[in-house]
């Protein structure tokens, strides 16, 4: 881990906890409310990289919005 808090090194293990955490931290929902798999298996096709960090916010919500669960 870096001195900030966020790993080094890029993986699934690590977008999945960027996603869980993005999602999480508005406090408007749980990870239960999203397709998380989903989520980080389309961000990481757009992106072709697992660190989700340089993409767009509004990248990365439309692309969550579109996995909501019913």
């Amino acid at each position: 881990m870096s001195a900030f808090g966020v790993r080094d090194d890029s993986s699934r293990e690590t977008a999945v906890e960027f996603v869980i955490d993005a999602i999480e931290s508005t406090g408007a929902a749980t990870r239960d409310d999203f397709d998380i798999d989903q989520i980080v298996t389309t961000v990481h096709a757009l992106s072709d990289d697992w660190d989700f960090r340089s993409l767009q916010p509004d990248t990365f919500w439309r692309v969550a919005s579109t996995f909501i669960r019913a």
